[in-house]
């Protein structure tokens, strides 16, 4: 998901300083969620900075390599296996429990990479 604009971030901040809106009231009239606000108006008065905050590093996957081999074998057997199948599946192998989104993501990412299903 792609971080909100410095434009609409600015916009937030100069309604807050205005000091007519809660900060609830601010983020429906921005249609942005309330914990976003408070996150930004503290960021603001900690750092004065609205900047995104810049991602330092890729969190780590929650299988490792030798799992996404076996998630990679479980595909190619169960070619016809739903994704929740396939999450079943892979909990029964490897007794990690990941989520179906997970295994979408990893299929997108290992198309485009040519990793995973091949």
């Amino acid at each position: 998901m792609r971080p909100y604009s410095v434009d609409l971030r600015q916009k937030i901040i100069d309604t807050y300083l205005e000091g007519k809106l809660s900060q609830r009231q601010i983020a429906e009239q921005f249609r942005v969620a309330y914990s976003f606000v408070r996150k930004l108006t503290k960021q603001y008065r900690e750092t004065g900075d609205i900047q995104p905050k810049q991602r330092l590093k890729q969190t780590p996957t929650k299988l490792n390599e030798t799992q996404l081999i076996t998630l990679q074998q479980l595909v190619k057997q169960h070619n016809d296996a739903t994704l929740a199948e396939l999450c079943d599946l892979l909990e029964e192998t490897v007794g990690v429990r990941i989520r179906v989104m997970f295994i979408s993501g990893v299929w997108r990412r290992g198309k485009k990479k040519r990793i995973l299903l091949n």
